[in-house]
């Protein structure tokens, strides 16, 4: 103003006093706006405190901590804000929405905030002791769905939680300890890959996923009556193996031993198919237009049930193996492709000669593995070959036999009880698809009979597995 002070020092020190002291109210002010609960407190105008000089550093870690846990709608309003020095009239512009809804949603952001810095937060045993958990799946999948959804643990633990419990985005970020940009951007995956249904504001998985509990229930309900239901299942076998012999399924020199490997295991799956609501066939359409079915499974300290049943080949010519769990056979000699198998049913079909064997179709190894050249160069299949109809005089005898119908009751109520637990075990959203889940469930019968068959030392475990081909079979029209 032209004034000229007689003691400058004095002067300017005064106002820098000045100038401290309005700094300094207006941070206080500033300070406890942030905890006030009235919207008219924020202050709008004024250049931003940043953040580390609106706290002490105790409180920071706790905002910083609340911040992982808000949902996008507030994070977007109260990092720019008061993070980055961003005025809400910009942020307001940012995002599309009137400066009073930026203003609304900051207030609401920081009650959000407060309300947790004032809580002590137990993160769910899932962020520390994340669970293993194993898949399977039924039908095409040509999209590579669901498996390429699930590789992580992540997404893994997210579907743990909200398996049958339904839970918001927040809950689970709370649950599984991840911030939530990370459980926003995770759930999105899942929700498209119709893995995760939204119902309301919560999500929860849209297939069923075996928890321990339940895996332990029906592993209890479904042995408790193993032993006879193989010891019915073994004397069907006993009495059709000639039967077997003589439709011409044998074509080398197969021990009713190896022809049984095939046998049980094939009566088991035929009363199965029996029942009244057994389907693999899932009853929702994915949003992809694809029907595969998956179901999930908890790892459990229990026996290894799994028994599998692969096929190869078209129409007209179908190569079929079981799985075995145990007794290192598995693999056993392998698996045909779905060429090899069209191609050795064509042999059959033909009674063709090695010796018309092109040098192209020889490269195509039937005769290393499934099948083997005689003196004469006769193809000799060292599988059970079931052609035409002759599969369907097999059926029909075992169906006939007087077992079948106790066998059948046996099995039904395995069936029943296994929906009867998944029902206590599932949310309603679930129901209708438990009868695929049980369907899928009910083939652990298959490893308890083969293991009952083998301890009872009616089934022999072949010498060399790595060679063995028991248990596989073609059809062929």
């Amino acid at each position: 103003k032209g004034n000229k002070p007689h003691d400058f020092s004095s002067w300017v020190w005064q106002i820098a006093r000045n100038q401290y002291s309005r700094w300094a109210e207006r941070k206080r002010i500033k300070i406890e706006n942030f905890y006030s609960d009235n919207i008219e407190n924020l202050c709008i105008n004024d250049s931003v405190v940043p953040e580390n000089e609106i706290l002490k550093n105790e409180e920071l870690v706790l905002l910083r901590r609340e911040l992982a846990f808000i949902s996008c709608e507030y994070r977007n309003v109260i990092v720019p804000y008061y993070l980055n020095d961003i005025s809400l009239k910009n942020i307001a512009l940012s995002l599309q929405i009137t400066e009073s809804a930026a203003k609304m949603r900051l207030f609401r952001a920081r009650k959000i905030l407060k309300e947790g810095m004032d809580m002590t937060r137990e993160f769910g045993k899932r962020s520390y002791q994340p669970e293993k958990i194993s898949f399977s799946s039924s039908g095409p999948q040509p999209s590579g769905l669901p498996f390429k959804a699930v590789q992580r643990k992540i997404p893994k633990n997210i579907l743990l939680q909200a398996n049958n419990n339904p839970s918001t985005i927040e809950e689970l970020a709370m649950e599984l300890g991840i911030a939530l940009p990370y459980i926003e951007e995770e759930v999105g995956i899942l929700e498209e890959s119709t893995l995760l249904k939204k119902v309301g504001d919560k999500y929860i998985t849209n297939f069923f996923i075996f928890d321990s509990e339940t895996q332990i229930k029906i592993y209890e309900a479904q042995i408790e009556f193993s032993k006879e239901r193989s010891r019915m299942a073994d004397k069907i076998a006993d009495d059709l193996i000639p039967l077997v012999r003589e439709i011409g399924a044998v074509r080398n020199n197969m021990s009713d031993s190896d022809i049984k490997w095939w046998f049980v295991l094939r009566i088991i799956d035929y009363c199965v198919m029996q029942i009244k609501d057994y389907t693999m066939d899932y009853p929702e359409k994915r949003s992809s237009g694809e029907t595969w079915g998956f179901v999930g499974y908890e790892d459990v300290d229990l026996p290894n049930c799994s028994a599998g049943h692969n096929g190869y080949g078209n129409d007209d010519t179908m190569f079929w193996t079981y799985k075995i769990c145990d007794y290192n056979m598995w693999e056993r000699a392998g698996e045909m492709d779905s060429q090899q198998a069209v191609f050795l049913g064509n042999v059959i079909k033909n009674s063709r000669n090695y010796s018309s064997f092109t040098e192209t179709e020889k490269k195509i190894g039937i005769d290393k593995r499934f099948s083997h050249i005689d003196s004469d160069g006769n193809i000799i299949p060292d599988i059970l070959v079931f052609e035409n109809n002759s599969l369907d005089k097999i059926n029909h005898a075992v169906q006939e036999h007087e077992l079948f119908s106790e066998l059948m009751k046996n099995i039904e109520s395995v069936f029943d009880k296994t929906i009867e637990i998944l029902k206590k075990s599932s949310s309603e959203i679930l129901h209708e698809v438990l009868s695929y889940c049980a369907s899928v469930s009910i083939m652990n019968i298959r490893m308890m009979t083969v293991r009952d068959e083998v301890e009872s030392g009616k089934l022999i475990v072949p010498e060399d597995v790595s060679r063995s081909t028991v248990a596989m079979w073609m059809t062929i029209k």
